[in-house]
């Protein structure tokens, strides 16, 4: 194990709450709120709700919709953040079921994918957001036994919800056995379905247990990542696992007062939240944190103390660019929907004896408390020494239990308790973790492997493209017959190949690092996540010059 980075793996495993049902859990984390405000609603007017409320209702409409789901048990939801998407994940728990957050942005196609996969039949929205929806995505997929939340809280009895807060406020025990709820049960059962991005592929369907949720919050509890007096915006999509974990499970177990905004990208409703909520932490990608950049002012951001990034690598410079305008507030994380889904973030340097957190510069910090790590051969899948870059590798409480129905993509992923994430990375003798990126985006060329997000963050950067809101560059590759593969870059800018080369000169790339062929296109492929869609560069940059 000497090469294993452990922070506490054995002494987390001890821990009681992760023998405790996400019913029971969540249950009792709201009755710990009480009449304490928890959630603001931006999108309903400000309104602020507080635990025993958000209780209360998610109780209530538990009972509305037993038995609405689907014979397998699941119920989609597609509703952004906000009291009412909060509200029905809660609720589908209560009531037994396992919710879904669905992706309401993917393409018809991949949306269709998803439902036949999770097989979703009855889905859990609102008439508000449907409509706003389908105008962005005309096609989406909605299932004939599609519900509104409002129309089924209507049919609660008048009375109802006063009884049970009146009960949750004298006898919690009565509360739960009332309605099944159970501490301690067989919590590595399915709590829910998180899609991956599809970036390289068909969405695949990630199975997260009620331990895995359960770990991930108190991983993050623990770490300090949220701080007393602390208010989270939450504005990313819950069918993201970024967004969902902090925005649904981890506000109702851990108390955490939160804001939320049902879009990331409309940035003016989000800066005048910030500002009039004084928001201290945010979560968000460099893709969705780039344009307050632009848009924001100091003074807007003065009460913003954390900005965790995570989703995709830091470009180079945006993190100095950041702090130097708002203050040294960005935090870069790691996490992947397989890991509940986060990893690490750089925090202020803390010993809590059985693990501790850190900042180095390049690095996504520690691992979180609970977990062990290691580097991999690429080829034999051995470990390698400390400093070494390989695979990584990760095991802990909020790996992930497989892929639904897909027993090939499972076993390639999951080697015992082992996660092989598919990310190369590089680990100190500190437990510091550097993540290179995906492996998908490295060629091999001349026997060196290149990173395309390196060569592209460099040519973006020399090319004078830094300050734009879309992507502009892509780096992928093709079969070459003398080095074995050969750099593409993909371009939605008039530039020619000397121009490229001069500027990954002055950016310092040897010249195996060189794109050796442009593509132009009209626009680069991305994914409605903001992430590039690296299958459809690939096909392009596969195709014949």
């Amino acid at each position: 194990m000497r090469n294993v980075i452990d922070m506490g793996f054995d002494t987390f495993e001890g821990n009681d709450a992760l023998r405790r049902s996400l019913a029971w859990s969540l249950a009792d984390g709201l009755k710990n709120v009480g009449d304490s405000p928890l959630l603001c609603d931006c999108g309903l007017g400000n309104k602020i709700y507080s635990g025993f409320e958000i209780l209360s209702q998610s109780l209530a409409l538990s009972e509305r919709l037993r038995g609405r789901g689907a014979a397998n048990g699941r119920l989609g939801i597609a509703i952004p953040p906000s009291f009412p998407g909060a509200v029905a994940n809660y609720a589908a728990v209560f009531a037994g079921l396992r919710p879904v957050n669905l992706n309401f942005t993917l393409g018809e196609k991949a949306a269709a994918s998803c439902f036949k996969t999770g097989g979703i039949q009855t889905v859990l929205t609102a008439r508000i957001f449907r409509e706003k929806i389908t105008k962005a995505n005309p096609h989406f997929p909605w299932p004939g036994d599609t519900k509104d939340f409002f129309e089924i809280a209507s049919e609660i009895p008048d009375g109802r919800i006063g009884r049970i807060d009146s009960l949750a406020r004298t006898d919690f025990a009565a509360l739960a056995e009332s309605f099944g709820i159970e501490k301690y049960a067989d919590n590595a059962a399915e709590a829910t379905l998180v899609f991956t991005s599809g970036s390289e592929g068909n969405p695949k369907a990630a199975v997260l247990t009620e331990r895995n949720l359960i770990a991930n919050c108190l991983q993050t509890k623990l770490c300090g990542l949220f701080e007393d007096g602390d208010v989270f915006m939450a504005n990313l999509p819950i069918f993201h696992s970024f967004g969902q974990l902090f925005e649904v499970w981890y506000m109702a177990l851990h108390g955490q007062y939160t804001v939320t905004l049902s879009n990331p990208l409309d940035i003016k409703n989000n800066i005048r939240a910030i500002r009039e909520n004084r928001v201290s932490i945010m979560i968000g990608s460099p893709t969705f944190l780039r344009p307050y950049l632009k848009y924001a002012s100091p003074e807007d951001m003065k009460s913003m103390r954390k900005a965790v990034s995570g989703a995709e690598k830091t470009p180079n410079g945006f993190a100095e660019l950041w702090d130097s305008r708002f203050g040294e507030s960005y935090r870069e994380g790691y996490g992947l929907t397989e890991a509940s889904p986060v990893v690490g973030v750089n925090l202020p340097e803390r010993d809590f004896g059985w693990y501790s957190t850190g900042t180095r510069k390049g690095s996504i910090g520690k691992i979180f408390p609970g977990m062990q790590a290691r580097i991999l051969d690429v080829d034999t899948l051995e470990e390698l020494p400390l400093g070494e870059q390989g695979l990584l590798s990760l095991r802990g409480a909020n790996i992930f239990a497989g892929y639904l129905d897909n027993p090939e993509a499972t076993s390639r992923t999951l080697t015992g308790e082992w996660l092989v994430t598919g990310d190369l990375a590089r680990l100190d003798k500190d437990g510091f973790l550097y993540v290179d990126g995906r492996i998908s985006r490295f060629s091999k060329i001349g026997g060196e492997m290149v990173p395309h997000a390196t060569v592209e963050s460099a040519l973006i950067k020399h090319l004078g493209f830094g300050d734009s809101e879309i992507p502009m560059l892509a780096v992928s590759s093709r079969l070459d017959e003398s080095k074995g593969e050969a750099l593409v870059l993909l371009s939605a800018a008039d530039i020619s190949l000397p121009e490229v080369k001069k500027a990954a000169r002055e950016a310092g790339l040897s010249n195996l690092w060189h794109p050796k062929h442009i593509v132009r296109v009209d626009k680069i492929p991305v994914l409605p996540t903001g992430k590039l869609n690296l299958r459809e560069i690939a096909a392009i940059a596969a195709k014949p010059l």
